[in-house]
């Protein structure tokens, strides 16, 4: 309530001074928060804001490990070896084979050899005309044979030193294969027989067509290339532990060591992709791996045909 007192003030009831302070103060709240602070509060922009991280972002993957391939080696002397099929081939199937080896004839698929055709060998008779006549002659792969000598060792004679001449003599002539056919082609299923002493090796040649004899036979008696054979069987047993007994030591009972026939497909690595090398020997459950110059890749292979085709198959 408002009244004038006797000197002419005005008197304000309590109750009246509340409800004025109480209206001034609400007046005041009201400015205060639509000025933010009667404009005296800056507030400061966001100095290198981080944004949430979106949801469902996909995070670039990490780059896989990469697979270690095993290192091979190659015999130093193969650039020297007489090749069957196309020049500068993609591929090629590199046969170590001891003339003597009852194995390496059923191989080359030796008259001896049909009588086992229900055998546990029939799976790799003939394999090498097979894959001369389906990749070597249609051009698609070329084929080296590297001839060693060990077999003599175990039966007592020179008969393996001295086939592995007598190619080599031929060799001399441009006419490896040739002879290398006539040679397995006179094989029978025992080692160290008399078949290949020098005088049968002679007789032999003589199958040859156009092969010059009276040079051969003077080739042959004087032992032309033994030294040469006996350099090829130990560069064998060299890169056969290192691409092989490395990997495979074997045990105190089947220690690893070096066998005939021995196949491996050697691949041009400037001509292929090393995942499909990888494909091709996981076809046939073969080790692969690759020179350390990165020129080649090598596989592991066996005399079976079927697996054989199994990795030509996957390499094309």
């Amino acid at each position: 309530m408002i009244g004038l007192g006797d000197d002419d003030s005005i008197t304000l009831s309590k109750d009246t001074a509340y409800c004025i302070v109480i209206a001034v103060l609400a007046c005041l709240l009201v400015i205060s928060i639509s000025t933010a602070g009667f404009g005296l509060v800056k507030t400061a922009a966001p100095q290198n804001a981080t944004q949430p991280a979106q949801p469902n972002a996909t995070q670039p993957a990490a780059p896989a490990a990469p697979t270690s391939v095993k290192t091979m080696e190659l015999p130093p002397s193969l650039g020297m070896m007489p090749v069957m099929g196309p020049a500068n081939s993609p591929i090629t199937l590199l046969e170590f084979s001891d003339f003597q080896c009852t194995f390496c004839g059923f191989a080359f698929g030796a008259p001896w050899t049909p009588a086992y055709a229900n055998s546990q060998y029939a799976p790799m008779i003939g394999t090498i005309p097979k894959f001369e006549a389906d990749y070597v002659n249609t051009g698609k792969a070329d084929f080296i044979d590297f001839p060693v000598a060990f077999l003599d060792a175990n039966d007592g004679t020179n008969e393996s030193r001295d086939s592995a001449d007598a190619a080599l003599c031929a060799n001399a002539q441009g006419m490896y294969f040739q002879m290398y056919n006539a040679i397995f082609g006179a094989q029978d299923s025992n080692e160290g027989d008399g078949k290949y002493t020098k005088p049968k090796l002679e007789i032999i040649a003589q199958n040859v067509s156009g092969l010059n004899q009276s040079e051969f036979d003077a080739c042959l008696n004087a032992d032309t290339y033994v030294n040469q054979t006996e350099e090829l069987t130990d560069e064998w047993g060299t890169v056969y532990n290192a691409n092989i007994c490395q990997y495979h030591p074997g045990t105190a009972t089947q220690p690893c060591g070096p066998g005939t026939p021995t196949i491996w497909i050697l691949v041009n690595a400037s001509q292929t992709t090393q995942s499909k090398v990888s494909a091709a020997a996981a076809a046939a459950d073969f080790d692969w791996g690759l020179t350390s110059d990165n020129s080649t890749y090598v596989i592991i292979a066996s005399p079976f045909y079927v697996q054989l085709q199994a990795v030509m198959s996957a390499l094309e």
